[in-house]
């Protein structure tokens, strides 16, 4: 019944027929998410069409992005790198309107932002497959990132099941991404850019102690959650 009440709960919020199918419920014993049943979010004026095989965006994620407007203004340039819906990159473009640059290496992804793009008309967007910075030619003003950081050796919700593996799991003990990321970043920031990422508290702990100056703030649930570098501390 829980599962039930919070899919009625998202339908009341997208104005949707308060109505559950038996298709729908056969869904829900499965623990197939709520987000994907409903086919879509809208968070950050933005709509954020999910139907292809791409991580579902988190209000923790919405929270990082909040966190990215105090670094920018419209004459920004940001790279959104692991884009996946596309969901940080074009609530930037939206809520800024600077240019923004989204990258993902899986074509899934690359083939949701170009819609989500298109569905929130938003032309100073471009989209580019890459596998991190492979075939990334700028520099720019942020590197906002939401990499796949989750440790297979862990437990968590069935739900995630039903979402991309590559988009959640990382190598290393779910540091890889952030590490090859954190090596090559400078070479893509101006002099005065920043770096910013989602993470988790394993995370935080390995990138304070090999990046000693980075700012880190916590989520609404007084997790840490937001890791935010600047260019001089990233070279070495």
């Amino acid at each position: 019944m829980i599962k039930e009440e919070v899919l009625l709960q998202e339908k009341r919020r997208y104005e949707q027929p308060l109505f559950i199918s038996k298709k729908e419920k056969k869904l829900l014993k499965k623990d197939y998410p709520v987000q994907k049943i409903i086919g879509y979010q809208e968070m950050q004026n933005v709509h954020i069409d999910i139907r292809y095989n791409v991580l579902i965006p988190r209000y923790e994620t919405e929270e990082v992005i909040l966190k990215s407007y105090q670094y920018l203004n419209k004459n920004s340039k940001v790279l959104d790198l692991c884009c996946g819906s596309g969901f940080i990159g074009l609530a930037i473009a939206k809520n800024i309107a600077c240019n923004v640059t989204l990258s993902d290496i899986s074509n899934a992804a690359i083939k949701q932002t170009k819609l989500n793009m298109k569905l929130n008309n938003l032309s100073n967007c471009k989209v580019i497959k890459s596998n991190l910075f492979h075939n990334i030619n700028d520099k720019y003003d942020l590197i906002i990132s939401n990499p796949p950081y989750l440790n297979k050796k862990h437990e968590f919700a069935n739900s995630l099941h039903w979402e991309p593996k590559k988009a959640l799991f990382a190598k290393d003990d779910g540091l890889f991404f952030y590490k090859k990321i954190l090596r090559k970043a400078h070479y893509y920031l101006n002099n005065s850019g920043y770096l910013i990422f989602e993470i988790d508290e394993y995370a935080k702990k390995w990138i304070e102690k090999h990046y000693p100056n980075t700012i880190f703030e916590k989520d609404i649930n007084k997790k840490f959650r937001i890791a935010i570098l600047k260019y001089e501390d990233l070279k070495k």
